[in-house]
C-alpha cells in the first residue's frame, strides 16, 4: 500500500525550492550569494504575502509528512520516532519565523528578531539531529544501507555549511546566502529521499 503521506515530503520542499528561486529572481535588489532567504520576508519587504504562502505550505507539508511517519507503525524505532516528531517541530518552528521575521541588517535588534534568530538556531539543531537520528534508526536495513551513510555525510555537510553561513551572516560576509542556501537545499534533498524510499516501501528487513 503506497504511503501518501510521503508525497508531502517531496512536494513541500519543491514550493520551497521554487519559493527561494523566484523571491530572488523578481527582487532586482537581491542577491542570492550575499542576501539571506528569511530577508526575502523581512517585514515590509516585496512580495512578502506570496512568499510567506508559498514557505508556509513547504512548513504545513513538512509537518504533516513528519506526523504520519511517526504513525506509520510499520517503521519500529524510537530514534526514528523521536526523529519524525523533530520534523513536526521544524515545520512548527518554520511557521513562527514567518511571524517573528528578521531584522534588517545593521538596523536596530528588536525582539521580533531575536525571536528568529533564536527559532532559527533551534530549527538548526534539530534539523542536523533529526537526519543523524533517522539515518542511525534505518542503517538495519540491508538494502537502504547506502541511505545511512548519505545521511550521515548529509548532516556533517549541514554542520559545516550552516556554521559557515552564520559566521558570514553575522559578519556581514559576501556569502552567506550562498552557505544558507547549500545548508538548506542539503536538507531538502534528504527529506525527499527520505520521502521517495518510504512512498515506495523500500525500508524493509530483506
Amino acid at each position: 500500500m503506497k504511503k501518501v503521506y510521503a508525497l508531502f515530503g517531496i512536494i513541500g520542499p519543491l514550493i520551497y525550492i521554487l519559493a527561494v528561486f523566484i523571491g530572488g529572481a523578481i527582487r532586482h535588489d537581491y542577491s542570492t550569494l550575499y542576501n539571506a532567504v528569511s530577508e526575502l520576508t523581512m517585514a515590509n519587504a516585496p512580495n512578502k504575502l506570496l512568499l510567506d504562502i508559498l514557505f508556509g505550505i513547504y512548513n504545513v507539508f513538512l509537518l504533516i509528512f513528519g506526523l504520519g511517519a511517526y504513525l506509520d507503525f510499520s517503521i519500529n524505532s524510537k530514534k526514528y520516532n523521536s526523529a519524525t516528531i523533530m520534523l513536526v517541530i521544524i515545520g512548527v518552528l518554520g511557521l513562527l519565523v514567518l511571524i517573528f521575521t528578521q531584522d534588517p541588517r545593521g538596523g536596530a535588534a528588536t525582539l521580533h528578531g531575536t525571536l528568529h534568530i533564536l527559532l532559527s538556531g533551534l530549527t538548526a539543531a534539530l534539523t542536523i539531529i533529526s537526519v543523524l537520528l533517522i539515518g542511525i534508526s534505518l542503517k538495519k536495513y540491508s538494502n537502504i544501507k547506502g541511505f545511512s551513510w548519505f545521511s550521515y555525510i548529509t548532516a556533517a555537510l549541514i554542520f559545516i555549511s550552516g556554521g559557515l553561513g552564520a559566521a558570514s551572516l553575522a559578519n556581514n560576509g559576501a556569502y552567506g546566502g550562498l552557505f544558507e542556501r547549500i545548508t538548506i537545499f542539503l536538507f531538502m534533498i534528504w527529506v525527499m529521499s527520505l520521502s521517495y524510499i518510504i512512498l515506495k516501501d523500500k525500508i524493509k528487513i530483506v
